[in-house]
């Protein structure tokens, strides 16, 4: 594989050790009301209503904002990461069937493209569910403040979030390069054994449903669990190379 080819894992990979790191750093920080001004060159700038404000109802706000953020740079980096990876199967591909060209691709939303990757290439359902609530989760949090509507809803009248995580059990004795998988979701993900004693992976799929109505709030590691999953789709789709259509 070419440094052309890698470019878009790096900088997929990248974006999501940044949010990671965003989150972390929001975690850390404890902003109160006496944070209401700042001088800079010589100039006070001061926002006068949050000095009134509750620190309690502050530090709420800031979470808030923090994972409406990083959650929506996940969505739009992921999206540019799967324009790469089409633009890059389609200029590999010159003789291939595409349902799409890469400057359509690049236009639609990143529900529309996973409908794209899917007709073209197949990828499992399971993946396309996992992202398309990342999506509504997204447009819930920077569209109606994390109040979940009838359009979020992914279940009936809930919305539902889900992630992987992932275990790995050693053993002796590996008689294959493969470290089987087990789990509701052991199709999507398969290990590669390198050296040492041999391991099982175990991939255990979690999830949370707000209602219609609700609010939607991540705990840490509800957040952590989907940057790992993002981490693990991207290793998925990324080995993307040759449209169905040259594959029967």
């Amino acid at each position: 594989m070419s440094a052309l080819e890698l470019q878009p894992i790096q900088k997929i990979q990248r974006a999501i050790q940044l949010a990671g790191f965003h989150y972390i750093a929001s975690l850390k920080s404890h902003p109160t009301r006496a944070d209401h001004e700042i001088t800079y060159i010589d100039k006070t700038y001061s926002f006068e209503a949050i000095k009134s404000s509750n620190d309690q109802q502050l530090q709420v706000d800031f979470q808030s904002w923090a994972v409406a953020s990083v959650v929506r740079d996940l969505i739009e980096s992921f999206s540019i990461f799967l324009w790469d990876v089409y633009s890059h199967a389609v200029a590999n591909n010159p003789d291939g069937v595409f349902s799409s060209t890469p400057t359509k691709f690049e236009q639609r939303g990143i529900e529309d493209q996973l409908k794209i990757l899917t007709v073209d290439f197949g990828i499992d359902s399971a993946w396309t569910s996992i992202l398309n609530g990342y999506n509504k989760a997204r447009n819930c949090l920077a569209h109606r403040s994390g109040i979940v509507a009838a359009k979020d809803a992914t279940d009936g009248n809930e919305l539902v979030i889900r992630w992987l995580v992932l275990s790995i059990q050693t053993h002796d004795g590996a008689t294959t390069q493969t470290i089987p998988s087990q789990g509701l979701m052991e199709n999507l993900i398969q290990g590669s054994h390198i050296s040492g004693i041999g391991s099982h992976l175990f991939i255990n799929d979690r999830e949370k449903r707000v209602a219609i109505g609700n609010e939607l709030q991540f705990f840490p590691d509800e957040f952590f669990g989907i940057c790992q999953t993002f981490q693990l789709a991207t290793a998925a789709i990324a080995g993307l190379s040759k449209p169905l259509s040259d594959k029967v």
